[in-house]
Parts: structure tokens; sequence; C-alpha cells
């Protein structure tokens, strides 16, 4: 007969299983949590003597949760959120606390927002560290795993579990070379031009996050780059332009040209996300609010 004490379970264990249980991969487990993946290995041989079942099992390249494990999930979800319900309230300084947080994010929001807003508490004396995973357009079922404590995205979901503030309002603009061509003035003109677009390691492109433009009506690319930071290179000394955001001649693009698209398009937002749980911790509330001012801050200027 099994005799396991309950309380030889801790957090660090239960969060990795929901890691584990999200991403499908020991390995990019591992690389989501910071730790190596015979530490991950070790959790789930721990977690298995525990709850009486392999949890997981080799499935091709990959491995694949049990039904066991796929119940546990909601159970794991609820006592996570109650033991870190249980710090919420507590006072909270950031001049004496080291202040770590994991944040998905493409290359846009990282260089508008965090070599401002890291300067900023350097001067201030204040240790944080910000870990940043690089994602396209963010998946949201990341915060319900835990692994990340924010994301920023332009996509957001219907989601009760989820809350969002908006950081950026903004249009898509034709950024070009001014030097060498003039910009599209027709619908025509712009389908017909040589694009540059972005494609993220997780296959979707910078223009999908506009509904206004209809893909299938505009010439396929001619280049395509995995993030924002090398668009600049792309597009001086040629004909070719790249549909973006206009909030990036701020920052990533401000080398190029600009001008509105020549049809009527929407203003696309921006927003920082995070998952409910996090409302009432004061070091979460602390760093949002610092986030905001600094997009404040650098978009005024």
């Amino acid at each position: 007969m099994r005799n396991f004490d309950y309380l030889s379970l801790d957090g660090n264990a239960l969060k990795t299983f929901l890691v584990v249980l999200e991403e499908t991969s020991v390995s990019r487990a591992a690389d989501a949590l910071g730790v190596s993946q015979s530490a991950v290995s070790h959790t789930l041989d721990k977690l298995r003597r525990i709850f009486g079942d392999p949890l997981f099992v080799r499935d091709g390249r990959g491995i694949e949760s049990t039904p066991r494990a796929r119940a546990l999930k909601p159970s794991v979800e609820t006592v996570l959120d109650e033991l870190k319900a249980l710090t919420d309230g507590r006072e909270f300084d950031p001049q004496v606390e080291q202040i770590e947080f994991t944040i998905a994010c493409n290359d846009f929001p990282l260089q508008l927002i965090f070599p401002t807003l890291l300067n900023q508490m350097s001067a201030e004396g204040i240790d944080l560290r910000i870990r940043f995973v690089p994602a396209g357009i963010p998946n949201v079922s990341i915060l319900r795993a835990s692994r990340f404590r924010m994301l920023i995205t332009p996509t957001p979901p219907d989601d009760p579990e989820l809350e969002r503030v908006t950081l950026v309002q903004s249009k898509m603009e034709v950024f070009y070379d001014p030097d060498i061509r003039e910009p599209p003035r027709t619908r025509k003109q712009y389908a017909a031009s040589n694009r540059v677009e972005v494609r993220f390691s997780d296959t979707e492109s910078s223009i999908m996050a506009s509904p206004s433009i209809n893909v299938s009506e505009i010439s396929r690319p001619v280049v395509s780059v995995p993030n924002f930071g090398s668009l600049t290179a792309m597009i001086k000394g040629s004909d070719r332009l790249t549909t973006q955001l206009g909030a990036m001649k701020l920052g990533l693009l401000k080398e190029l040209d600009s001008v509105p698209l020549p049809f009527k398009t929407d203003t696309l937002n921006l927003y920082l996300m995070w998952h409910r749980r996090e409302n009432t911790d004061p070091a979460h509330q602390w760093l949002r609010q610092k986030i905001i001012d600094t997009v404040d801050s650098v978009t005024k200027k």
C-alpha cells in the first residue's frame, strides 16, 4: 500500500507539472522554467510516485499526457492560485526586494518599453530582473499554465480568467525608403508592391493582426524576416516596403518614412495581459503600473 505524505507536494513541482502539460515536451518545459531537463525529469518522477500514475508517456518525438494528468489540471491550477493568494496583500518595497518576472513579447514592445524602464529601475537602485521569452503573437494559454507572469499581444481573447490593459493604439502604416521610391497612393499600387513581412517562428505573420487587410488581395511578400528589428535593413536602399503599426516609427522603424495605408483601416491595440490570479499581487501591480507609465513617457516624446 502506497503511503505518501501530501505535504511533500510543493508549488514548484505543481508548476512544473502544468508547464510540461502545456508544452508536451520536457526540453521545452525546462527552457520555459529556466531549469535543466534532468531537474524537470526528477520532478516528474516524484509526481508519478505521489499520484500513482505515469502522467506523461512518450509519443513519437514528444510526450502525451495521460487521462489522469489531464483530470488533475484544474485542481492543480486551483491549488497554485490559492497558494499565491496567501502572499497577496503583503507589504512590498521594491527598494529591498529582488523582483523577477518572465514576460512573453516580440521585439517591438521589448525595444519600445523596456530599455527605458530598466534604466530607470537601475538608477533608482531597484533589483528588477526580467526574462524575456520571444513570442510573435503570443498565445494566451501560456498565462493559464503559469509559465509567464505577463504577455504583450495585439490579439487578446475574450476570456474571463485574463485581465488586460491597452498600452498602445495605432493604425497600420506603410514604411518605405523615401530616397528610393514614393509611397503607394492607391490600393492597386499597394497590392502590387514588393513587400517585406515579419513571419514569426510560430508561423504567424504580423500583418494578420490587422483584420482590415485582406492578404488574398495583395502580392506575396518577396522577403520574410523573423523579427521587426530586421525590417529596416531589408527596406533601406530598395523599393520594398512593409506594413506595420505606425507606432514603430518611435523606435525600430524610425529610420524609414511612413504614410497611412491608401484605404480605410481600423485602429489596432497592443495589450498588456495577465491572469486574474495576479490581480492583487503587489509586485505584479507595481510592475504593471511601471510599464504603463513608461509607455506614456516614450510615446509622448
